[in-house]
């Protein structure tokens, strides 16, 4: 199918694993709802599917720059549409869309704003009846943390997005990824924002090529996880030897996205399998560890050698860029509870591999402390990722954020919080804890200081919740874990009925 003018592209999504019929119809019913017969004359319709579950795609092709953008403002101010969007921003494009096997061409628009030559009959009147414009100040948030054992915050959003649409047609549900910025902060925010995945060869921890992924957003930001391109799950098979394991993966990645143009980065840290103090992740920036005798150290190994840091060849775009720390383990680089004797053993360290790490760790203490004017290997955090941590917040000036609010941070969650008319958050059980770091707490405290109502939905409350829920205007149970998604359905149902009965 070759564009010979332009082409609007709408990819509804079902919230659902799949599209029916029905699906397909309140799609079509939507547009010729919305879309004046005048506007679709002459253009051409293709709908299918582009490989992505539960998403139908809808394409009006063949037409002026000037008619598009028309076209593009209609279904752009319509709350109903916009709420069936996946990604709620139609667009607008003048290039090849492929041929994929799934789509079909569904007929040619006529002066009366019927279709022909095509497989289906549809018949535009946009402008017959009054349609709810969309209105930036009805979105509903939804921001679930996973449901450990049970439900995903990816489920979660999309059954409780479905019922919003159900119940308050009006209101467009805006998923926000929900995770501790650990594994899986990646796959969460990825399913929750438009961002793209890449991908890029990077050297895995026993200096294996191995293919890791990465997002950027906006073209600004980049998410990178350690553990993709360092982590345990890539020795799978392997012996384990941290002595030689090295994190230059990860730093290959954090230049990749730094030299695409990210300006901000956040490095989530955990799962790896290297104790290097984040040395390799270094080097593979332009940082050399050198030993008395001019060389450079290049492993766990060696760094108790090390006698000065060398910056000189720091890579300017990785200098430049803001780079943000992302855990929740509040481990320091030494001691009983540092990097090496709280995670070593996993990592394969025995007895004898770990005075060795250790004293290297504590000779890198010293001169990362002397670099960054301060005890920065004291700090939270500093330990993560067998002093992946320490490094980038000495040498780089890495800031550290719990894993909660620096997922919300990169979800830009409290400006969206600022059209917000009410928020949706919970997770599997709620206690004393959920304040102190946790994804639904970290939410509720951001939503109270906006001003902006917030509902939570959980499995059940533990002691201590009574200070959490007194931030809540309406908390719902799904009780036992027998049958959860029946149970979680059941919940949300009454949930968004009472926050319809609030909003109303």
């Amino acid at each position: 199918m070759e564009i010979k003018k332009f082409a609007l592209g709408l990819r509804f999504d079902t919230l659902k694993c799949s599209v029916e019929q029905e699906d397909k119809d309140g799609f079509l019913a939507e547009l010729c709802a919305a879309v004046p017969a005048k506007l679709a004359e002459g253009l051409e319709l293709y709908a299918g599917f582009d490989g992505s579950p539960g998403v139908y795609t809808v394409v009006f092709m063949n037409g002026r720059l000037g008619r598009m953008r028309e076209l593009y403002s209609v279904i752009d101010s319509d709350a109903r549409i916009k709420a069936r969007l996946e990604y709620r921003t139609p667009y607008v494009q003048n290039n090849v869309i492929r041929d994929y096997e799934g789509f079909v061409f569904l007929g040619r628009v006529d002066e009366n704003g019927v279709t022909s030559e095509g497989c289906v009959s549809i018949s535009f009147r946009g402008g017959e009846s009054a349609r709810p414009a969309a209105d930036p100040k009805k979105t509903v948030l939804i921001a679930p943390n996973a449901f450990k054992g049970t439900i995903s915050s990816e489920a979660a959003s999309r059954m409780l997005a479905l019922e919003l649409r159900r119940r308050l047609p009006e209101y467009l549900p805006v998923p926000v990824p929900t995770a501790d910025g650990g594994d899986g902060t990646l796959d969460a925010v990825e399913r929750a924002m438009p961002v793209h995945r890449h991908t890029a060869v990077v050297t895995g921890p026993y200096g294996q090529r191995t293919q890791a992924a990465y997002l950027l957003s906006g073209g600004k930001k980049a998410v990178i996880e350690s553990a993709l391109a360092s982590g345990l799950a890539l020795c799978a098979g392997l012996p384990l030897d941290p002595l030689n394991a090295t994190s230059r993966g990860t730093g290959e990645l954090i230049l990749r996205a730094a030299h695409e143009g990210a300006g901000e980065l956040f490095v989530c840290l955990g799962g790896s399998a290297t104790n290097d103090c984040g040395a390799g992740m270094a080097n593979a920036l332009g940082v050399r560890f050198l030993k008395a005798d001019g060389t450079e150290a290049v492993s766990a190994a060696e760094l108790d050698k090390v006698v000065s840091i060398d910056v000189s060849g720091l890579d300017p775009f990785v200098k430049k860029a803001h780079i943000t720390v992302v855990c929740d383990v509040d481990s320091p680089l030494t001691g009983e509870r540092g990097a090496t004797y709280s995670f070593g053993p996993q990592k394969g360290a025995d007895k004898n591999t770990l005075p060795l790490l250790e004293r290297g760790m504590l000779n890198m203490e010293r001169l990362l402390n002397s670099y960054a004017g301060r005890s920065v290997c004291s700090e939270p955090g500093s330990g993560a990722a067998g002093g992946m941590g320490a490094m980038l917040m000495a040498l780089l000036g890495a800031a550290r954020e719990s894993g909660a609010e620096a997922v919300l941070k990169i979800s830009d969650f409290d400006r969206k919080l600022k059209n917000a008319a009410f928020v949706i958050t919970g997770e599997g059980r709620i206690d004393s804890t959920s304040l102190r770091g946790k994804a639904t707490g970290a939410v509720l405290v951001h939503a109270h200081a906006a001003g902006v109502p917030a509902a939570v939905i959980t499995g059940s409350a533990g002691e201590g919740a009574e200070e959490l829920l007194r931030l809540a205007a309406a908390v719902e149970y799904t009780g036992p874990a027998d049958d959860p998604e029946a149970r979680f359905g059941s919940a949300a149902k009454r949930l968004v009925g009472r926050i319809a009965e609030l909003l109303r």
